[in-house]
């Protein structure tokens, strides 16, 4: 008997293994995904719960500020624009305020993004000065641009003049976001997903009381660069401002937070969906994109995180 409990110990461990994740599986087909269209689990995503990740031991609050363009280019103008990357990234190379700078692109809808942000109001002031000759030019190739700022009450207020002038919505970001500070400075591969809920007026305040718990949930994930929401109560639109290190940890981070999904479903009328990273990343969200009907941006090779 006493060289039988050495045999038992991993049989026991393996089963209780077993058990939890069965127990985990179910109860995340039991809740919603973000449209609510997700009601099953993948071996993706059990993969990257159990993986190791980033340390999340340096996480501050979030208060920083990020310009959120959308360049609607004009058809057959997509390669014109994008010859033009290089000299933006030779400007912001030289530039000491900014976190992190790349685009995305969304060749279907003709759409180029960039996933940009920086220390301070200051910080993207500078950036707009030091880009200015480079940027005039790609304005003839856009039928327009949907621009959108980013960042925490004080630092908007220093902003409200730049906003006016480049007709720029403003989002509030929320005093609680935090950044995990693990991004490390090279070449960005990141993940992001980008939604913007369409919240009614009734429902404002219970949605806006929900965010306490999806923090509550992530500060845990190995996986996240950072997690602020941000927004527009004009306009009645709440946007999450969230990254993580690949498409296993966006993956897992809809699992984690299904839970409280369940709080918030039927607090907003619709969301949009969108999800940037690299090629080799969307290939793997591919099915996530098509079920939750997500837009995904692909992003250039070249795109960098500063710090």
């Amino acid at each position: 008997q006493a060289t039988e409990v050495p045999l038992m110990r991993p049989l026991i461990a393996i089963l209780a293994l077993a058990v939890i994740m069965i127990v985990s599986l179910r109860a995340f087909s039991r809740h919603p995904s973000l449209t609510g269209t997700i009601t099953k689990s993948r071996p993706a995503f059990r993969a990257s719960v159990l993986r190791r990740g980033l340390s999340a031991g340096a996480r501050t609050k979030d208060t920083r500020v990020s310009i959120h363009p959308y360049f609607n280019v004009k058809e057959g103008k997509m390669d014109d624009f994008k010859a033009t990357f290089g000299d933006f990234y030779t400007c912001v190379d030289k530039e000491t305020n900014c976190f992190y700078y790349g685009f995305s692109v969304n060749e279907e809808e003709g759409v180029i993004y960039n996933r940009e942000c920086y220390d301070s109001a200051e910080g993207l002031k500078k950036h707009i000065d030091n880009t200015a000759a480079v940027a005039g030019p790609v304005g003839d190739l856009c039928h327009d641009v949907k621009l959108e700022i980013h960042g925490p009450a004080e630092e908007l207020k220093k902003l409200e003049d730049l906003a006016k002038d480049i007709n720029a919505k403003m989002f509030v970001l929320d005093e609680n976001g935090f950044t995990n500070n693990n991004m490390k400075p090279g070449k960005d591969t990141a993940v992001s997903i980008h939604p913007y809920f369409k919240v009614p007026a009734d429902k404002w305040d219970q949605f806006v009381g929900a965010f306490e718990k999806y923090y509550e949930a992530v500060k845990n994930e190995p996986n996240n660069h950072h997690y602020a929401f941000s927004t527009n109560k004009e306009e009645g639109i709440v946007f999450n401002r969230e990254q993580y290190d690949s498409a296993e940890g966006l993956l897992a981070h809809i699992e984690n937070t299904a839970p409280v999904n369940e709080v918030t479903a039927g607090l907003f009328d619709s969301v949009d969906l969108e999800i940037h990273g690299p090629a080799s990343e969307l290939e793997k969200l591919k099915d996530f994109a098509a079920e939750s009907g997500s837009k995904l941006f692909v992003l250039d090779e070249n795109a960098r995180c500063y710090k």
